[in-house]
């Protein structure tokens, strides 16, 4: 909503983070951060192009976001994470020669650094999406449990259903949603929503 402030994690291109801007009105901040410097120019040609001077483009990794950012100093968190990629296999077929299952088991580790740091900097009843672009279920529902069970202060958000279009509600299931390709000739993406609870 307009005068939130949000954080974007590892936001490169921008896409996602230009979009936000636009459904706050431009009004408000938006804080995308990305770990590669060269990255996070795309982020500033994104927002220079489209005019959005509410995006604060950062080169920091977000597992340090501790370190930059005061707890409970956002309302809204987007980790969209580094992943496997498995979900998007069929524009990117190199992948299934890149990617095996020590990368699956090193990538969890990430994601779960990533949203141990940044939950603290949710404010309580502040809204984290969670999502990657992987069919994984250890980078995606496990990845989620494991949060869970590691964050009481966490809870999955049933509300996600009514985001989504009408095709896509009965596929959300306790705040979360595993899109497969062959659902809706996607990619395959999972997202998970979760309240901070007051």
């Amino acid at each position: 909503a307009p005068g939130e402030r949000v954080l974007d994690c590892c936001a490169a291109p921008g896409g996602k983070t230009t979009h936000i801007a636009e459904r706050m009105g431009g009004r408000g901040e938006v804080v995308a951060v990305d770990v590669h410097e060269h990255k996070v120019k795309l982020i500033e040609q994104q927002a220079q192009r489209l005019g959005f001077r509410c995006i604060t483009p950062l080169a920091l990794d977000s597992r340090r976001l501790g370190e930059r950012f005061a707890p409970e100093s956002f309302d809204r968190i987007l980790v969209d994470a580094p992943c496997t990629g498995f979900g998007v296999i069929r524009r990117k077929p190199e992948i299934k020669y890149t990617k095996g299952k020590d990368d699956v088991a090193s990538l969890v580790a990430v994601q779960q650094s990533i949203l141990r740091a940044a939950a603290p900097l949710l404010k309580k009843g502040g809204v984290l999406v969670y999502s990657t672009c992987t069919i994984e279920r250890e980078e995606n529902e496990d990845a989620i449990a494991r949060f869970l069970a590691d964050h009481p202060d966490f809870s999955l958000d049933d509300r996600l259903a009514e985001r989504m279009p009408e095709p896509v509600r009965p596929r959300v299931r306790s705040g979360m949603l595993q899109l497969l390709p062959h659902y809706f000739d996607s990619d395959g993406f999972f997202i998970a929503l979760l309240r901070k609870k007051v």
